[in-house]
């Protein structure tokens, strides 16, 4: 592997890594919102951000479920660019079952709750953690290895 190429590897992981950091801060800023809304309290979250602010409670809270797709996709597109740079290969369809179990995994937590209990907060708990796999450089770190120990075998 060449210096450059390697240096182009090095920079899509801290981009991976950058985007988990970056997702963090929105739904930090989002839920510090929200819970200054449903306390009527003064809110902490940042400016930066500026259409947090200027939402009631119930269009923030469903911007949630939006944002978490959305990154999921975005950690999805990140996570397979890298791989393409290590590996020289496409490996869409490992990382589409990985993600499709994810959130149907999710998906099931979720209707599960509905379903069976009046309590769904450890199902949503279940469904959050299932899709917070999906949103973050986990899958990577775990990939990475798992392909080049299945190429090594080979």
């Amino acid at each position: 592997m060449t210096l450059t190429r390697k240096l182009l590897v090095a920079l899509s992981v801290i981009g991976v890594i950058a985007l988990g950091f970056f997702r963090e801060f929105i739904f930090i800023h989002i839920n510090e919102q929200l819970f200054a809304l449903w306390y009527d309290e003064p809110s902490r979250a940042s400016d930066w951000i500026p259409f947090i602010k200027s939402v009631d409670y119930y269009t923030l809270y469903r911007s949630k479920w939006f944002l978490t797709v959305f990154f999921a996709g975005l950690f999805y597109g990140a996570i397979l660019l890298v791989l393409r740079q290590i590996f020289d290969r496409w490996y869409w369809k490992e990382l589409g079952v990985i993600y499709g179990v994810l959130i149907l995994a999710a998906a099931v937590a979720l209707g599960a709750g509905y379903v069976l209990s009046n309590d769904l907060e450890p199902y949503y708990l279940a469904a959050r953690f299932f899709m917070g796999i999906a949103q973050s450089p986990l899958l990577l770190m775990i990939m990475v290895p798992g392909i080049w120990l299945r190429r090594v075998g080979e």
